[in-house]
């Protein structure tokens, strides 16, 4: 297949930090349970490459101690990204332009769409422009965006030991950092639009570049590590939800409507869509978090749900205040 360069590096990942400040940490339930001392647990985490502890800034310019843990790049099977032909089927994307919009499979539909749309996405022997955003270059036409993996990347994470309040909710942004899941993956805010780029960068009004997703939710980012733009643990009930399944499914995560996903870089934890009872919470805040027992804090932690159904499904904003630096990787 003819893959071609594409200069908007950045289509996928663009680190966009938003700053906070502090408040108490939030420590009771509707029970009066406490959540006392650190919040991260290293043994809910999938063979680290090291975890240590050390002085971290946060956004808000305080001083707190954070765990530092190091991952390998690209620790899970993941795949398959874009066809090679119209007939072929590949992984999926979030199409924003004005024919067929929507989260979907990335088959015969979307590219038919996008060329009703003008963006000439197809050759003339139905073959779909790949490009690997991690080339550079200049882009030529439109594209399903699809780069090459790098595995043998450190990626580190600091993550505050003991999660602190911001004075008022950290959105995230598109492809801002959110977290690290139990796997050492990336997770990572909205996939950048199809048609207009992320925050900040413009795709030409005659070109469109839309990053393909694999069907557990992730994809390789420019510089080569794979990242989480979904709960993957959920992902079987976002494909079924939203008619998918019959075509795509994730193969490469444990599915599991209750279990531990990671952590969000603000130090709370991140759980799949039900509490330990099995019921989809009913109290959950602006962003998808309440303050419960699970089953591994059983005397109460505040903590964030993914969605059964929406695409992307993780939380939209954050609670607490993260640390400088909080994702790097070389």
């Amino acid at each position: 297949m003819q893959k071609k360069a594409f200069i908007l590096i950045m289509l996928f990942m663009l680190s966009a930090c938003g700053g906070t400040s502090n408040e108490d940490s939030i420590t009771d339930d509707s029970d009066g349970n406490l959540t006392e001392g650190y919040v991260f647990n290293e043994s809910l985490m999938n063979t680290p490459e090291s975890v240590s502890m050390e002085n971290c800034i946060l956004l808000d310019g305080t001083t707190a101690e954070c765990y530092k843990v190091t991952f390998n790049s690209n620790p899970v099977e993941h795949g398959p990204y874009c066809p090679e032909t119209i007939d072929d089927i590949g992984g999926v994307g979030i199409y924003d332009g004005e024919t067929n919009p929507g989260f979907q499979v990335m088959k015969r539909e979307l590219w038919e769409a996008m060329e009703a749309d003008g963006y000439d996405v197809v050759d003339d022997n139905n073959n779909i422009n790949i490009v690997d955003p991690g080339a550079g270059g200049a882009l030529d036409g439109s594209a399903c965006l699809e780069a090459t993996p790098d595995d043998n990347l450190t990626l580190t994470f600091l993550i505050p030991a003991t999660p602190k309040n911001a004075t008022s909710n950290n959105t995230i942004d598109i492809v801002e950092h959110l977290g690290v899941s139990k796997d050492g993956i990336p997770i990572t805010g909205h996939p950048p639009s199809a048609t207009q780029g992320p925050q900040g960068m413009t795709a030409s009004s005659d070109s469109a570049g839309i990053p393909a997703i694999d069907p557990c939710g992730g994809h390789i980012d420019p510089f080569g590590y794979y990242h989480l733009h979904f709960g993957s643990e959920e992902m079987e009930n976002v494909l079924t939800a939203n008619e998918l399944s019959d075509f795509v499914m994730c193969y490469n995560f444990v599915q599991s409507e209750t279990d531990f996903i990671g952590y969000a870089k603000d130090g709370y934890p991140i759980y799949a869509s039900k509490d330990q009872n099995d019921t989809i919470p009913e109290n959950i805040d602006e962003c998808q978090g309440h303050t419960s027992a699970t089953a591994d804090y059983p005397n109460g932690v505040y903590h964030y749900h993914v969605s059964n159904s929406s695409a992307p499904n993780l939380p939209t904003c954050l609670k607490g205040v993260s640390a400088e630096d909080a994702f790097t990787y070389q």
